[in-house]
């Protein structure tokens, strides 16, 4: 058998060591990239496909019921707070707890769902093939003849060990590994990225560091921790309901149901039912007001009673509406009014006064003028402010409107004295007087 040729005698040193088992490296894992999957594209590791947790609401059909009723409830409160009658105090309290629903409604919403899957994730420690085995399995692939010639090379650098060092490292690219026999330890290694990752568990890539066994596990319960945190059915209902209620209380007339717009009809009949409160109102204040006028003109005459005959001053009686300048005793003067309204829907026109309140003076002027047709001074009921000459018709027996005061006047309490009667022994179809006795 010829002898092998000679290799060059070289010393072992550290450097070349360290640099031979960066290239051993580098070299065996370009080959089982290409030799580890028969020969094809590395085979990638099984990506863990995205799984979409749904939320709460979605997957809980109660939750889902109870957001929808908040849903509407809140429309409730947005318009309270924006068109009801409400105080400062209560616009903030109905803001307040509309933003408490809103923000657990959209927790609700947000919030995935619990489950008991668990999302696949890839495992750096299981999921990863090491050096050794992608060189095992390119060894195999590899025909016989190739391994014989492999071993045959290794058989005859053996020999030669003890003289000299080979550091010929061609054959690490066939898929040898030669460096497997030798004796390394305490070896220096070179202080690089790759050697920093030498001392890594198999299946470590470059630059990474194996993550706790934990960190699969935290990941996989934050879902079902968040899904815990979610607020239930029961309590969002609670809420909403709390609001609805805040509602009622701070504003029981606001109108928070958006409804289809009133019909002709239903217009018509609110415009008519207005019309009715409204008169109705002012039926109530006009009672109110003759309650208290008569109240106060009844004191007034009680007041005047108190004076003598044509001795009553002036603001103890009562003007009349419809002529300016004419006076009674309150009590006359009220009544005559309403007399007055009568007459006027009758004959469109008011009573005609000539004559009301006369003062002890004007009772001698009058006496003084007319002779026996007037009433002694002090004795006239004139003086008093409970008699009252009329004219417009009224002063002519037989007229209409004469023959209407008899029909009618008594009903106002005021009367035709019997002896200024047509067959009195002083007729005067004019005289006419309110609350007086013979």
């Amino acid at each position: 058998m010829a002898a092998h040729p000679a290799h060059p005698v070289v010393r072992r040193s550290s450097f070349a060591i360290a640099a031979a088992l960066t290239s051993v490296a580098l070299t065996t894992t370009a080959a089982v990239s290409f030799t580890g999957n028969g020969g094809g594209a590395p085979a990638a590791a099984p990506a863990a496909e995205p799984t979409v947790q749904p939320s709460a609401a979605a997957a809980d059909p109660e939750v889902r019921s109870a957001a929808s009723k908040a849903d509407a409830v809140l429309t409730d409160a947005a318009y309270v707070t924006r068109e009801g009658d409400l105080s400062a105090k209560e616009r903030k309290q109905v803001r307040s707890a509309a933003q408490d629903l809103r923000a657990m409604v959209d927790q609700a919403r947000e919030t995935p769902a619990a489950s008991t899957a668990r999302p696949v994730a890839a495992s750096r420690s299981t999921e990863r093939t090491s050096l050794a085995e992608r060189a095992a399995d390119a060894s195999a692939e590899r025909p016989d003849d190739a391994v014989d010639e492999a071993r045959s090379g290794t058989a005859q650098a053996d020999a030669g060990a003890d003289a000299t060092e080979p550091t010929n490292l061609a054959g690490t690219t066939t898929g040898a590994a030669p460096l497997a026999d030798q004796d390394v330890t305490g070896l220096p290694i070179l202080d690089t990225p790759l050697a920093d990752a030498v001392g890594e568990p198999v299946g470590t890539s470059l630059g990474e560091t194996t993550a706790p066994a934990e960190t699969d596990a935290v990941e996989a319960e934050a879902p079902a921790a968040q899904a815990a945190a979610a607020p239930s059915a029961a309590r969002i209902e609670k809420v909403t309901t709390s609001l609805q209620r805040l509602i009622a209380r701070t504003d029981a007339d606001a109108v928070v149901s958006v409804k289809a717009g009133p019909t002709p009809e239903e217009i018509a009949a609110a415009k008519k039912a207005a019309e009715e409160r409204r008169a109705a109102k002012a039926a109530r204040a006009a009672e109110r007001a003759a309650a208290e006028a008569a109240a106060k003109a009844k004191a007034m005459a009680e007041a005047a009673k108190s004076y003598g005959n044509g001795q009553i001053p002036a603001d103890v009686l009562c003007g009349l509406s419809w002529a300016p300048g004419e006076q009674l005793r309150c009590d006359a003067a009220a009544a005559l009014e309403d007399l007055n309204g009568a007459f006027r829907a009758a004959f469109g026109r008011n009573l005609a006064i000539t004559d009301g309140y006369r003062s002890y003076a004007e009772q001698v002027a009058v006496a003084a003028s007319r002779g026996a047709l007037a009433a002694v001074p002090g004795t006239s009921n004139h003086g008093f402010g409970q008699a009252v000459d009329l004219s417009g018709g009224i002063e002519s027996f037989g007229s209409a409107e004469h023959a209407w005061m008899v029909a009618n006047a008594g009903r106002y309490g005021w009367e035709h004295p019997a002896w200024a009667q047509a067959g009195g022994s002083k007729p005067e179809a004019w005289h006419w007087e309110y609350g007086t006795t013979y």
